[in-house]
């Protein structure tokens, strides 16, 4: 009897989580290979993707929005995807929380850089943005970089396969800033 009872319970269990499972499959959406977050990783403002290796990469809420919008402008052209490399990811926001931290603006050497957080790059670019918080979304500074030939070509290079974008804010220069770096590249 108590073997029964015993059974039930896990059985139960077992229910209760796979169920629980389902429904966050459900909420997750794909979105040009980027996952929408669900309604809890929006109120905390991080989001989770599939990476490059197979493996997961945390991002801020803007940094996968941005990573959507350049996914959206090679579909619309009839390139393939950008995905998140891990490494690439690392780069990129250890860079532009550089740049707020030591007060300056500017690429240095991006693959020295990309070596030195793990990635064997055969061929790399990279775009930064200084927003002083005058522009009102992600959108608008995209479009920045879209409205740049240079760095709009690295968003379209068809030989750029993986992405890290990494944004980070605090004081830069007396005021509040958010830097950010977009790092491209392929093995």
């Amino acid at each position: 009897m108590i073997s029964r009872y015993v059974m039930m319970v896990l059985l139960a269990t077992l229910l209760a989580a796979v169920t629980a499972v389902s429904a966050v499959a459900a909420e997750t959406e794909e979105t040009g290979g980027v996952e929408r977050e669900t309604a809890r990783e929006a109120e905390v403002g991080a989001a989770s993707v599939q990476s490059c290796t197979g493996g997961v990469v945390s991002l801020s809420a803007d940094e996968k929005r941005m990573v959507e919008l350049h996914n959206k402008a090679r579909a619309d052209r009839g390139l393939s995807r950008l995905c998140v490399h891990p490494a690439l990811q690392k780069a990129a926001r250890a860079h532009s929380q550089e740049m707020i931290s030591k007060d300056y603006f500017k690429h240095g050497n991006v693959g020295q850089r990309l070596s030195k957080f793990g990635y064997r790059w055969s061929t790399y670019g990279e775009n930064i943005l200084y927003d002083p918080g005058s522009r009102d979304s992600v959108e608008s500074l995209f479009k920045v970089w879209m409205n740049s030939s240079g760095h709009k070509s690295n968003i379209l290079e068809k030989s750029f396969r993986e992405v890290g974008i990494g944004a980070s804010s605090g004081s830069y220069k007396g005021g509040r800033a958010t830097m950010w770096t977009a790092d491209f590249g392929d093995r």
